[in-house]
């Protein structure tokens, strides 16, 4: 088997903040070089953007965007493609830049499907979620353009479900290649932790005094954005169970996130929480280990993900997780976590507190676990796929599932 001659990521507009997206692709051009492949990383461009007001995903900058995005960039696109040289694969590294795929047609191409939310949600899936006209348009069109792929790689078996289901693909066609961490994540003794975590709260100017100590107690800590599907609200209701329940449970939760709305908010102020509840509007990768280090458990409360890196992460940092019993949360903590129903907060509460009475356990579950989420592995089953697009001549889909 001929692995690829060079390697094209096809990543996303930097202007539209998307974290996560630019983490995966960092990994793979990163991973990719240091083996020593040629590789180039390409992206719109912010050239229109940069002509009028502060870019935001909204209004005129939305649509300078969209002429740098769907304008300006396909022509390069299709400038490459035709002075690809042989062995060249490209890889659209979210699924989301489908709508590129067209201009890509003649060469190898790979893209990665993280998650359907965004279309589910468009075509009235998640009534908590609605989108508008033009935004359902747009889903619509990321998935004609998914629909018509040759090779596809999902992140996880349950993102691999929900494509076939809305597109047809063949299984031939859709392999599944799971996340790896994106930074070495693993445990950090308390006494490095402590103060890590005391620097990220002082950045924020936020004080817990006891978190100065070199033993911080107890707590539950959880990360996510304001998504509909990160369940904050059963966060916080969760959490207020547990707190009333008889025994030595955490009596603090460690938010790192954006602020909550004002419905979260009434109910913090309702359980008379809002001295227990710390929010650090963010943290970097060695305060985030620290964070997983020193935390009781991960509270993990989603009710729909893509992957769920916190749970991944938190596994490798030998920080119990306590999520939701659906996919793909089960898929990704495997034996190495605890599972509940967050439609019942008090049936979860109960369940993490008998848990929490013997924690050791889960811990070394997680941390076994987690040795499945390497970036090497990541490396060669992409790797894979790559090689076997060549030998099809990007033309045909994998012989066999990966």
């Amino acid at each position: 088997m001929n692995a690829p001659k060079k390697i094209v990521l096809v990543g996303n507009f930097l202007p539209d903040r998307q974290e996560s997206m630019v983490r995966f692709e960092r990994a793979l051009a990163d991973g990719f070089t240091a083996r020593g492949f040629a590789l180039e990383a390409i992206r719109p461009e912010p050239r229109f953007v940069k002509l009028g007001p502060k870019y935001r995903y909204g209004g005129l900058p939305k649509y300078l965007g969209y002429l740098d995005k769907f304008a300006l960039f396909p022509r390069r696109l299709r400038h490459l493609a035709r002075h690809a040289a042989p062995g060249t694969v490209f890889h659209i590294t979210d699924h989301g830049n489908a709508v590129y795929a067209p201009h890509l047609r003649s060469v190898p191409l790979l893209v990665s499907v993280h998650d359907l939310l965004q279309i589910r949600s468009a075509r009235g899936e998640f009534p908590q979620n609605r989108i508008g006209r033009s935004g359902a348009k747009y889903q619509e069109w990321i998935l004609r353009n998914l629909a018509r792929l040759r090779a596809a790689a999902c992140i996880s078996q349950k993102t691999r479900s929900d494509l076939q289901q809305l597109t047809g693909l063949a299984d031939a066609s859709v392999a599944v290649v799971p996340m790896s961490l994106n930074y070495p994540y693993r445990p950090l003794p308390s006494t490095e932790a402590a103060p890590l975590l005391a620097r990220a709260l002082a950045r924020h100017h936020l004080r817990w005094p006891a978190a100065e100590s070199a033993t911080p107690p107890p707590f539950l800590f959880c990360i996510g954005g304001a998504q509909w599907y990160k369940n904050r609200t059963g966060l916080i209701q969760i959490f207020a169970a547990l707190r009333r329940l008889p025994g030595n449970h955490p009596r603090t939760l460690v938010y790192v996130g954006p602020a909550f709305d004002s419905e979260q908010q009434a109910i913090i102020d309702q359980h008379c929480l809002r001295e227990s509840i710390i929010r650090l509007p963010g943290v970097d990768n060695e305060e985030l280990r620290a964070t997983y280090s020193l935390a009781t458990g991960l509270l993990f409360p989603s009710w729909e993900e893509g992957f769920g890196w916190p749970i991944a992460e938190a596994q490798a940092c030998g920080c119990p997780v306590f999520t939701t019993h659906r996919a793909p949360m089960t898929e990704v903590g495997g034996s190495g976590a605890t599972y509940f129903d967050p439609t019942d907060p008090a049936a979860a509460a109960a369940i993490i507190a008998a848990s929490l009475n013997d924690p050791a356990p889960l811990r070394a579950a997680g941390l076994l676990h987690a040795r499945r989420w390497d970036l090497q592995a990541m490396l060669d089953a992409y790797l894979h796929l790559y090689t076997l697009l060549l030998e099809n001549n990007g033309r045909e889909p994998f012989p066999t599932a990966a």
